[in-house]
């Protein structure tokens, strides 16, 4: 006798490979981060945020430390490829520096989550590990500016007696402070006051007329 097996309603679930698991926790981490801060973020918040058991995330990842580490590495990663991209048809350093911080009102909104993971953790987290992390994050910001100006002053356009890792760590106070004021800021800034923002932060950069 044949016997048919109903298979109405039946569902099944892709299994997700192992890069699209890790993917999908470091989502999940990215939210997680965002909205509950540094100490918020638990690997079992994580973990029901992916819709797994929190066992299956330590398969990925052996701590929240190491989690921590993986998604400031995709962090980093993004917002290298965001300024090259902003600057890939720029030969004048001068004119790649002034571009970005004209442009830096919108990539921190497009890239909001990402600027508030970094913002909490470097103001929650106080345990060396953690902080160095955070260290080496903001040290890849440092190199990427202070090339730039590496070559501004090369070519004569910017001062030679303000060191360009000084220039650069400038740039970077310049942009957490931005940040930092959103919260207490109202309206958005105009494109004059962008071009004024811009020419404020790298005036002490450049040779005077």
């Amino acid at each position: 006798m044949l016997v048919l097996t109903n298979i109405v309603g039946v569902q099944t679930t892709k299994r997700l490979s192992s890069g699209e698991r890790r993917r999908s926790i470091l989502d999940a981490a990215l939210t997680v981060l965002s909205s509950q801060g540094y100490v918020g973020m638990t690997t079992a918040r994580v973990a029901r945020k992916v819709g797994v058991a929190e066992p299956i995330l330590y398969r990925h990842f052996s701590s929240k430390h190491a989690l921590l580490c993986a998604l400031l590495d995709e962090i980093i990663a993004r917002m290298m490829a965001a300024f090259r991209e902003l600057i890939a048809d720029e030969t004048d350093p001068v004119a790649a520096l002034r571009r970005i911080c004209r442009a830096y009102p919108e990539l921190s909104r497009r890239y909001r989550r990402e600027f508030r993971v970094i913002n909490q953790s470097l103001v929650e987290t106080k345990d060396p590990a953690t902080r160095k992390l955070l260290e080496r994050h903001y040290d890849a910001y440092r190199a990427f500016f202070q090339e730039l100006i590496e070559k501004g002053q090369r070519a004569g356009a910017l001062r030679r007696d303000v060191p360009a890792a000084v220039g650069a760590w400038h740039m970077i106070h310049c942009a957490l402070g931005y940040l930092m004021m959103q919260g207490v800021r109202h309206g958005a800034l105009s494109s004059q006051d962008l071009e004024g923002l811009s020419d404020a932060t790298l005036a002490g950069l450049l040779k005077p007329a």
